[in-house]
């Protein structure tokens, strides 16, 4: 069974760069101090819908979905996050409760760190407020473009969209064809916003038209320039 590395401090701070880089020495070594890491395993939740905004969490290994809670109870995937991902401050900075839950797509190791210690660390040191503006303004624009996709694209267009969009944020493996990350139909479904029926038809059709190959939850793209002609015209 997978479980949970050792972490030096050496390591925590390459983890950490993009936001340290910004830190005083001493607030490296306050930080270093408040981190903690917890492993979860694949299904668990990281934080729920209507948690307290108690800490900001770093992805050291795994991937992770946020997930909300629609009507009739039915939850929709709203965004991937992966490993060097910051997640978890957005209602902090709101003071909200988390109006989404974020669950481990696979066995993950997570740094928390206390929001209230980051905030005591903005109020000193102003020039971090640059690394969190900027990953909210990132975050805007990625949740309307994506709006835009599902409500303008048909379901060949969403799917095709979708699995270039898994490619490019997670890559392939060795081979330059195959996504590193193995999803469930299901979980494609989510994200591509169509019934996992759908999902399975649009996928079918796409192995059958030469586009892609499915072995159970490994996806290889066989022709992207195909892929990207139905994203951006169906």
């Amino acid at each position: 069974m997978t479980r949970k590395k050792t972490y030096s401090q050496e390591s925590l701070l390459q983890f950490l760069s993009l936001l340290t880089e910004r830190m005083t020495d001493d607030q490296r070594s306050a930080l270093l101090a408040q981190c903690v890491v917890r492993y979860y395993q694949a299904g668990k939740v990281v934080s729920g819908e209507g948690d307290v905004a108690s800490h900001l969490f770093l992805i050291l290994r795994g991937v992770a979905k946020i997930s909300i809670c629609g009507d009739a109870d039915r939850w929709q995937t709203v965004r991937l996050v992966k490993a060097g991902d910051y997640f978890g401050y957005r209602a902090y900075f709101a003071e909200q409760l988390h109006l989404a839950s974020y669950i481990a797509m696979t066995d993950m190791d997570v740094c928390a760190i206390p929001m209230d210690f980051i905030r005591t660390c903005l109020d000193a040191n102003p020039s971090l407020k640059d690394f969190f503006l900027k990953r909210l303004a990132l975050g805007l624009w990625q949740s309307d473009y994506r709006f835009v996709c599902l409500i303008q694209k048909h379901l060949r267009g969403r799917m095709a969209a979708t699995l270039l969009s898994v490619a490019e944020y997670f890559g392939y493996e060795s081979n330059g064809k195959t996504l590193v990350l193995a999803v469930s139909r299901a979980e494609l479904a989510n994200l591509a916003n169509m019934t996992t029926s759908n999902a399975i038809r649009t996928l079918s059709a796409f192995v059958s038209e030469g586009l892609i190959e499915v072995n159970k939850r490994k996806i290889t793209i066989i022709n992207v320039s195909a892929l990207n002609h139905i994203s951006t015209h169906d």
